[in-house]
């Protein structure tokens, strides 16, 4: 049993990672006012109707003009799905966050997933934070096509700089550098099949 498990454990991530993308969700952006003059920013979920189990995007930001505070990044309570982010050595300015339960693939529901604040270090028009490698996969470990929406902010205002242009609908994820962001859809794939495995077992047990 546990061999066959395995082994439908592999096909379907394989699945996951071959198979075309479904209808383009969207991960959000919200900048707003922090304790002590800094910024809060919150990245969300419009599902777009899918049932999404899982996301992940990698946060990044201009160093010349905000830092990061220490430990300040954590998941929006009633999203019900914990937040998984460290900041990557081999990244500047990124925070990369994988949101999903080890115990249920149940769909998050549209809003904030996760915020983190922001202190500003350097009067500018546009302090930007814009979002990377976006992924998503629904409760059995299909990739969702994903953007962002805004692709941009300037810290400053919460607003998009006038040169960023939204990205389509269809548009495919982004990946502006860094790694392939389908690798990372395929670990939140692998996460949510296993926690569909787990829930079966325990419902036959």
């Amino acid at each position: 049993m546990l061999t066959r498990s395995h082994s439908l454990l592999a096909a379907l991530a394989a699945l996951a990672l071959t198979a075309a993308p479904a209808a383009a969700v969207n991960l959000t952006l919200e900048a707003t006012n922090a304790d002590g003059g800094a910024k809060r920013v919150c990245v969300g979920l419009d599902s777009a109707g899918e049932k999404v189990a899982g996301t992940q995007n990698d946060l990044v930001w201009d160093g010349g003009c905000a830092t990061l505070r220490k430990d300040s990044c954590a998941a929006v309570p009633d999203a019900n799905k914990p937040l998984h982010g460290n900041v990557p050595p081999s990244l500047s300015n990124t925070y990369r966050a994988l949101v999903f339960a080890l115990d249920n693939v149940d769909p998050i529901r549209d809003g904030a997933l996760y915020c983190c604040d922001f202190e500003i270090t350097d009067a500018t028009d546009c302090c930007s934070v814009k979002l990377d490698h976006l992924g998503a996969s629904d409760p059995v470990g299909n990739a969702l096509a994903t953007t962002a929406v805004p692709p941009q902010l300037c810290l400053g205002g919460g607003a998009a700089p006038a040169a960023a242009a939204e990205q389509p609908p269809d548009a495919a994820p982004t990946d502006a550098g860094g790694g392939t962001p389908w690798l990372w859809i395929g670990l939140i794939a692998v996460v949510v099949i296993v926690a569909a495995l787990v829930a079966t077992r325990r419902k036959s047990a």
